[in-house]
């Protein structure tokens, strides 16, 4: 049986704080280093969990939102800076969007283009890449991306991975939920979700996480008392989301600076449980989970 081990790197939301990076999640599996989502302070954790950049073998990204991509810049850079001819390429999928998004920063014409030139061109930079086992002339990084669209399934050695679309900030964005399978087990990341959707979690969602050994889940202060005064619609729609699913851990994540403070982790957590009844853990950054 293949294990699978999870690590949030990523707990936070758009807003900085020293606490918490902005979402991503490690997933090693069957020999591969997956990153969900890589948001600023990300790579930081990233080397925290004792993973180098040469490690990461995928990245899937939810959405573009610079929460969760920012930091795919700077793991990018330093993979393809410390690697000879044996790093393979590193291998991207996201929404519509990523191809244009990496080739603005790392294309030919891209934000990055006199950097890498100089990479690719100086002796100082060349004898530097010989020294890690590369073989001159030394290549443009390759920042060939796979554009995922719609609900679908992506097979490789010893796992898979399922999406499905979430309503978050559609027309301008796409954005996606995803679940990892392997050796029988199932990781769910719910991603950024309209927590506020009159029936809940849509029904495409429910089916990804359906007996979910680990669900992950967005839980933002913007979707609390402000616009909803009556109750906090977040912590009901996770709840409703984990019982209805038979999910058997669900974790929070996404937490603001204003979420963590003044009892409101214990509040939050309070209203889970009075309707999700299985086991509940509030995120922190660097947490793992072997399932």
């Amino acid at each position: 049986m293949t294990a699978m081990k999870i690590t949030l790197l990523g707990t936070g939301s758009p807003l900085p704080t020293l606490k918490r990076a902005s979402s991503s999640y490690l997933v090693e599996v069957a020999g591969d280093v997956i990153l969900i989502d890589h948001g600023p302070g990300a790579f930081q954790r990233l080397m925290g969990a004792g993973r180098r950049p040469t490690d990461v073998t995928h990245v899937f990204l939810s959405h573009l939102h610079f929460d969760h991509c920012a930091d795919v810049i700077r793991l990018f850079h330093h993979r393809w800076d410390a690697s000879g001819d044996g790093t393979p390429p590193l291998r991207i999928f996201g929404p519509p969007g990523t191809q244009e998004f990496i080739d603005r920063v790392f294309g030919p014409q891209g934000a990055f283009s006199r950097d890498l030139l100089s990479r690719t061109q100086h002796p100082l930079s060349i004898g530097a890449y010989k020294e890690r086992g590369g073989t001159p002339p030394r290549p443009w990084p390759d920042t060939r991306v796979t554009e995922l669209t719609g609900q679908g399934m992506v097979e490789f050695e010893g796992w898979r991975i399922l999406r499905c679309e979430v309503p978050h900030f559609q027309p301008y964005l796409d954005s996606f939920a995803y679940r990892v399978e392997a050796g029988g087990k199932a990781f769910v990341y719910t991603s950024d979700v309209n927590l506020a959707l009159p029936g809940g979690a849509p029904a495409a969602l429910r089916e990804l996480a359906t007996g979910a050994d680990l669900l992950v889940h967005y839980l933002n202060a913007f979707a609390f008392e402000a616009r909803h005064p009556g109750g906090l619609a977040g912590p009901r729609f996770a709840a409703a989301l984990a019982r209805d699913a038979s999910v058997k851990t669900l974790v929070t994540t996404h937490h603001g600076p204003w979420i963590d403070s003044n009892g409101m982790p214990e509040r939050l957590l309070a209203e889970i449980r009075e309707t999700y009844t299985g086991q509940v853990v509030w995120g922190e950054d660097l947490m793992s989970f072997t399932l």
